[in-house]
């Protein structure tokens, strides 16, 4: 399949997937692999953080001794 880059140059044709190599001619990992994993860490800290502070989905709420049950007089039993 031929596909133009970014589908406005013309004059570029590329071959997929065999061709697919040559992003890593654009996208080096020696240098952007370390500041990628540190955008994603801190978006996972951050989407833990909100998540963990919901009302019942935090560690408090997992500490917290329930409420005794109600104590109700028992039904009458009829004969």
């Amino acid at each position: 399949m031929q596909v133009p880059v970014l589908l406005a140059d013309k004059d570029v044709k590329l071959n997929h997937p065999e061709d697919d190599w040559k992003i890593w001619t654009v996208i080096n990992p020696a240098t952007w692999m370390v500041p990628f994993f540190g955008i994603l860490f801190v978006q996972m800290w951050m989407i833990h953080s909100y998540a963990l502070s919901l009302p019942g989905y935090g560690f408090k709420d997992s500490v917290r001794v329930a409420q005794p049950a109600a104590v109700v007089a028992p039904a009458p039993e009829f004969k």
